[in-house]
């Protein structure tokens, strides 16, 4: 079966003021979002530094870290033992059908990453497609920078995989409209609770 995964811990030293307003409503809109747009069956499973108060169907796991930082978004990786997945920040939104994105991640054989908006020669980790068998990304991490750790594992831009459909909210969808987008991921400033008027905002983060 096909896991969906996030990460949700309480703001520490180590967080960036942009993501210091994560909070169980988030994990719960991500959720309904994969539900809405995905039909094939999957999981959904929260790291997560508490037990939170959340629906039954959302699967929490222990982060190991003590003190969690963005190298704790490590740790979702280690779920590829047991089959494919689909790892994306709370700060995403999903917009349009991914059934093909949940069959790419289940079939292919490297990771699959986005275009870095900034620095489009190389990867970000805005959205990760997951093939099974890639757990050593977790096993082997010792705490390093959690972007520049997974450009380490061969992977393929998912740009050219799939062109227009995973797309930065600053990069593409805020200057060109949504277009054919089916994932959409914030990165740095202007958060969804932000930016509520805007159309896109208002039909797809519920």
């Amino acid at each position: 079966m096909l896991t969906v995964a996030t990460l949700l811990w309480e703001s520490n030293a180590a967080s960036l003021s942009f993501s210091r307003i994560y909070d169980e409503s988030w994990v719960a809109k991500l959720c309904n979002g994969f539900a809405r747009h995905l039909t094939e069956e999957f999981r959904f499973v929260l790291y997560t530094d508490r037990e939170r108060d959340l629906p039954a169907h959302i699967e929490q796991r222990r982060i190991k870290a003590a003190k969690p930082d963005y190298g704790t978004c490590i740790e979702p990786y280690e779920l590829s033992a047991e089959g494919p997945m689909i790892l994306v920040g709370l700060d995403t939104l999903i917009v349009g059908n991914i059934d093909h994105l949940a069959r790419s991640a289940a079939e292919r054989s490297k990771l699959g990453l986005p275009l870095d908006p900034y620095n489009p020669s190389q990867a970000c980790n805005g959205v990760a497609l997951v093939p099974q068998g890639m757990e050593r990304i977790a096993s082997e991490h010792r705490g390093e920078n959690d972007m520049e750790w997974v450009r380490r594992f061969p992977h393929r831009m998912l740009d050219h995989e799939f062109p227009g459909q995973i797309v930065s909210f600053k990069g593409d969808v805020e200057r060109n409209g949504l277009g054919d987008a089916r994932i959409v991921y914030f990165h740095g400033k202007k958060k969804m609770h932000e930016l509520a008027g805007h159309p896109v905002i208002q039909e797809h983060w519920r």
